[in-house]
């Protein structure tokens, strides 16, 4: 494991997050100024022996939207949510039994449109490791754990091309024991590498707590 991430190292740099979120329309061209729904997701970490892991979930081909899909835990913002982390909380708690109070949330990496009709905002945290995760089998297939070394590997990764609306943009995806990470998630991931890699989104739009 690269000292890049060791997880003291990592819950450092994490510690930088604020509240106010990169915001980067520019990944979907397009999108900017269209009606957009209010959607959060959590990026829940914990650490597994020395490595510290990333959680995702795998949404049933059943679903109509975004079925067969890798994700976050998350979803649309709900009128009873004070805040956007809130809905990020109660979604990874509807989804795989992760009670808000068990994670520390370090802040909000990003916020970007999807082709969907959202305007999602990331949340990262953190949970304790063994966690007793229990899935929702209506909105969730499938959950596993990545370790962020391996998201981070060169061999695992690629950028292909995409096209809407006339707009060329780049796909992010990322490769794990037969799943594949991309599209919006994807694109988070990537946005996460970078900063932890010490890099910024847009300048000035991370800020400290």
């Amino acid at each position: 494991m690269s000292s890049r991430f060791a997880p003291d190292r990592v819950r450092q740099r994490l510690g930088e997050l604020g509240w106010e979120p990169a915001v980067h329309f520019d990944r979907v061209p397009g999108l900017e100024g269209r009606p957009l729904r209010q959607a959060a997701v959590l990026a829940p970490l914990c650490q597994v022996g020395q490595e510290l892991h990333v959680v995702f979930t795998e949404r049933p081909a059943s679903m109509r939207q975004h079925s067969g899909e890798v994700s976050f835990p998350g979803g649309r913002r709900d009128p009873e949510d004070a805040r956007l982390r809130d809905t990020a909380l109660r979604e990874a708690y509807e989804e795989i039994g992760l009670l808000p109070d068990d994670v520390q949330l370090y802040g909000s990496l990003v916020r970007m449109p999807t082709i969907s009709g959202y305007e999602v905002t990331t949340f990262v945290g953190e949970f304790a490791h063994p966690y007793e995760l229990v899935t929702n089998p209506a909105e969730i297939e499938e959950m596993f754990m990545v370790p962020l070394e391996h998201l981070a590997d060169p061999a695992f990764q690629r950028v292909e091309k995409r096209s809407w609306d006339g707009v060329s943009y780049d796909l992010h995806f990322y490769e794990f024991e037969g799943h594949t990470i991309w599209g919006a998630t994807g694109y988070m991931v990537s946005v996460l590498l970078d900063f932890l890699a010490g890099r910024r989104l847009d300048e000035g739009r991370w800020t400290a707590k």
